[in-house]
């Protein structure tokens, strides 16, 4: 967000942002609590009022919570795996290990038609595509394709998702958008070549399919943002869920 776009808001949506970009920073992190008002109102240059309904907003927003007589502390960020995880095949209450992600790269795409629809675009809109790799024990085992209306995220930077814990902690705290998912397809697919080369897979596994999800998520106000599709290997791990 420029400095013109924030002198065009009233201050408490101005300090919203400033707050926003300062946890985007990692400044505070998750559970950890911000100043009290008084002192970024004082900090801030503005009233104890004005930096109160920031907060509130914030904290309506999901983004901050308050706990009685401690303060204002900044709330977790559901990860881009949510309540799924790669586990043994079989094995419902294994204790999943966290894959390591790895960012590919931020580029700029056309909205095909299908998108455009379900992203409520024109066609060819201008889309944000983000590439990321999900490795288990070092070994490639899905990959992540998000698009993102341009025009909505206007400024993303790769340096924030590169140091990022992923795209929804991203979008939460530089743009203040939570993702929640609203509709998941799930079919076996065919790899093509390019996904099939950055998840290393080759020789007989080549003939495997993959796994292929397709989901649709949307902001607090119920508007489609987020269209990802990921490739899961599911030759020796099976895609989890839990639904309790």
């Amino acid at each position: 967000m420029t400095a013109k776009m924030l002198r065009r808001q009233p201050l408490y949506a101005q300090i919203k942002q400033l707050l926003l970009q300062r946890i985007g920073d990692g400044e505070w992190r998750e559970h950890e609590a911000l100043p009290s008002e008084w002192d970024l109102a004082a900090e801030l240059g503005a009233s104890q009022g004005t930096t109160r309904k920031a907060l509130s907003e914030l904290v309506a927003e999901g983004l901050l919570y308050r706990l009685q007589g401690k303060g204002t502390f900044v709330a977790p960020v559901a990860g881009d795996w949510g309540d799924a995880s790669m586990r043994t095949p079989g094995l419902f209450f294994e204790q999943p290990d966290e894959l390591a992600r790895e960012f590919l790269g931020l580029s700029r795409v056309n909205a095909s038609e299908d998108v455009a629809n379900v992203l409520n675009l024109r066609r060819l809109a201008p889309l944000l595509r983000i590439r990321q790799l999900w490795r288990w024990h070092g070994i490639p085992v899905a990959l992540d394709d998000v698009l993102l209306p341009a025009e909505q995220f206007e400024g993303m930077d790769a340096r924030w998702l590169r140091n990022a814990s992923g795209v929804n902690a991203t979008l939460l705290h530089r743009f203040g958008v939570r993702l929640t998912p609203i509709c998941e397809q799930f079919r076996a697919v065919m790899l093509p070549r390019e996904e099939a080369s950055l998840l290393g897979v080759t020789g007989m596994v080549a003939d495997v399919p993959a796994l292929s999800m397709d989901r649709l998520s949307a902001g607090m106000d119920g508007r489609p943002l987020e269209w990802r599709q990921r490739y899961c290997l599911t030759h020796n791990l099976a895609y989890t869920r839990s639904v309790l």
